[in-house]
């Protein structure tokens, strides 16, 4: 096994038409994140993107990697699939491409579980709740139609007419969308993803593509003329991934978000897409609407030995005294914030 790395921006057009290839006929690299266009669009906004060719193409691995040899995928926080792009019967020795890489370690939360590869380092069995919205019977339930039937009725009479525009090309709605996730995250206590300029550079960028491919989309509820909610996230194919959506907090008790997510549900067919991707996450209109799943894994690939030793020892000692678990819990919750905010970087 070959692997060869290429710098994210770089990676010449034959490779980019066989990555393509790869992500288009294989039914689990369904997600606009293992597009070639999206490993692209983050290295033109960071210079630590770069890509594992395996074997002149049978495989792709892209990652990002610091200077002490620790990766992490392809825009960190806002990756929400990622892995290998191969054909789906495609093995190798995990060591062996990592160390290829020039990776001591990489870690990863949205990994496919079909993906065995990663195994030996799964920690966390996840998923991610997705609309399939060729089901016969519609995703979610009628109390849930019935609430928000209620709500945009009463939003219609308080603030006027309901427009929604589910493919927007306006920068400055666009605009209007980040402002108010920022604010979102504020609110929260939550770091301000926006606040980090490749960040926001990264949907600019995502912003401009145009393809069935791979493309951002804009779309905007307005009432009374005033937009009130907002999303901006990915297609591939017949596949729309729900990735920043927002709202006027000023609306709330109207639930705005929903009402724009209910309508790009509606009219999610006649752009030619079938499925919603909604992400990893346990929000509670992901669990009331979802209506299939993807299962996925979370994890550390490690290269050394020793330190995969070590860390299998601790888990079987912390999974053996709980004891010791609420001992290290203030010092795991340290290196958790200080990993996030790494990756925010």
């Amino acid at each position: 096994m070959k692997v060869v790395v290429v710098p994210g921006g770089e990676l010449p057009a034959d490779l980019v038409t066989r990555w393509g290839q790869h992500q288009e006929s294989s039914p689990l690299l369904f997600s606009p994140f293992f597009r070639p266009e999206f490993t692209q669009a983050v290295a033109k906004v960071r210079r630590d993107v770069f890509v594992g060719v395996i074997d002149g193409g049978s495989a792709f691995l892209p990652f990002q990697r610091n200077f002490l040899g620790s990766g992490q995928p392809v825009g960190g926080p806002v990756s929400d699939y990622h892995g290998f792009i191969a054909a789906p019967e495609f093995r190798c020795d995990m060591v062996a491409v990592m160390r290829g890489c020039g990776l001591r370690t990489w870690g990863f939360n949205h990994v496919l579980a079909q993906q065995t590869m990663f195994a030996p380092w799964r920690v966390i069995d996840t998923d991610s709740p997705i609309v399939d919205l060729d089901q016969h019977e519609a995703p979610g339930s009628t109390a849930l139609y019935a609430d928000h039937r209620r709500k945009r009725r009463r939003l219609e009479r308080e603030v006027g007419p309901i427009e929604v525009e589910l493919q927007s090309t306006d920068p400055s709605m666009l605009h209007f969308c980040l402002e108010w996730k920022s604010a979102h995250y504020r609110r929260i206590g939550a770091p301000d993803l926006f606040s980090r300029p490749w960040a926001r550079a990264l949907i600019d960028v995502v912003a401009s593509h145009r393809s069935p491919e791979f493309s951002g989309m804009l779309s905007v509820l307005r009432a009374g003329g005033q937009p009130i909610a907002a999303h901006f996230g990915l297609r591939s194919g017949n596949v729309w991934h729900y990735w920043f959506p927002t709202y006027n907090p000023q609306f709330q008790r109207y639930s705005p978000g929903i009402l724009l997510l209910l309508d790009m549900m509606a009219g999610a067919k006649e752009l030619g897409m079938s499925r919603i991707d909604f992400g990893r996450g346990d929000n509670d209109y992901k669990l009331r609407i979802a209506n299939q799943r993807v299962p996925l894994i979370e994890g550390t690939v490690v290269t050394n030995p020793f330190i995969w030793q070590c860390r299998s020892r601790i888990a079987q000692l912390v999974k053996a005294a709980p004891a010791v678990k609420s001992l290290l819990k203030p010092a795991h919750r340290i290196f958790k914030e200080m990993d996030r905010v790494a990756k925010l970087r």
